[in-house]
C-alpha cells in the first residue's frame, strides 16, 4: 500500500471515529449532549482534527443522516428478497423499518430531526453530496413495492401518496413510541406496525389481499 492510499485509509477511519463517537455520546446522553470538543475528548483528537474532517457539528448530522438512510435501505432491501408475495413484501418492509428504528434509535432521530436534533432540511450546512439521494433511496424503493400491490389503474400520484402515508404512519408509531407516548412502550407498539401496515394497504390498495 502506498503513502497516499494509507493516509486516504487512515482519513477514513479517523472520520468513522469521529462518527462514531458523536453515536455514542447521543445514545448515552442524546444529541444535544454532542459537541465537537465532547467528541474531540471521546476519541483523543483535538478539536481543529474533528474540523478537518467536519466543520460543524450540523455537518456530522449530515452525514450521519445519509449514512442512516443507506443502512435502512439495506435492511428493506435484504427482507425484500426473502418476500414470498408482494403483500408480504410491504409487510417486510414496514417491520425492517421498525426495527431499524430500535436497533439504531440515535440515528433515527438524526434522520428524522428528533431528540433534540435540527432537522436537515433547515441547516445551514450545505447537504453533502448524495444526502438525499439515500432518503430518495428508501423512498423509492417503497414506492416499488407498493405498486407491486397497486389495484389496477391507480396512477402514479395516487401511489406516491400511499407512499408518504405508509411512511407517517411507520414514523409516527415510531416517533409516539420514542417519546413515551405509548402505554406500554415498544412491547405494545410493535404488534400495530402490521395492523397498520394492512389497514394502509386495505383502504388505499384496493387490489391487495389482506
Amino acid at each position: 500500500m502506498g503513502t497516499k492510499e494509507r493516509r486516504e485509509r487512515e482519513r477514513h477511519e479517523r472520520r468513522q471515529a469521529i462518527l462514531q463517537a458523536a453515536r455514542t455520546i447521543a445514545g448515552e446522553e442524546g444529541w444535544q449532549a454532542v459537541t465537537i470538543r465532547r467528541v474531540a475528548d471521546s476519541v483523543e483528537y483535538s478539536p481543529p482534527t474533528i474540523y478537518e474532517h467536519f466543520a460543524s457539528k450540523d455537518a456530522m448530522l449530515l452525514e450521519l443522516m445519509r449514512t442512516g438512510f443507506a443502512s435502512l435501505l439495506e435492511a428493506m432491501q435484504r427482507v425484500s428478497a426473502n418476500a414470498a408475495t408482494p403483500e408480504a413484501r410491504v409487510l417486510a418492509l414496514a417491520q425492517a423499518y421498525w426495527n431499524f428504528a430500535w436497533e439504531n434509535p440515535e440515528m433515527y432521530q438524526v434522520m428524522h430531526g428528533l431528540g433534540g436534533v435540527p432537522f436537515c432540511s433547515d441547516s445551514k450546512v450545505p447537504l453533502p453530496e448524495g444526502a438525499l439521494a439515500e432518503a430518495d433511496g428508501v423512498y423509492t424503493f417503497t414506492l416499488d413495492a407498493l405498486r407491486d400491490v397497486a389495484a389496477p389503474g391507480m396512477n402514479q400520484g395516487e401511489l406516491e401518496n400511499v407512499v408518504i402515508i405508509l411512511w407517517a404512519t411507520l414514523h409516527g408509531l415510531v416517533a409516539l413510541t420514542m417519546a413515551d407516548r405509548i402505554d406500554g412502550g415498544c412491547a405494545c407498539a410493535a404488534p400495530l406496525v402490521e395492523r397498520a401496515v394492512r389497514g394502509v394497504l386495505a383502504a388505499h390498495l384496493k387490489g391487495a389481499t389482506v
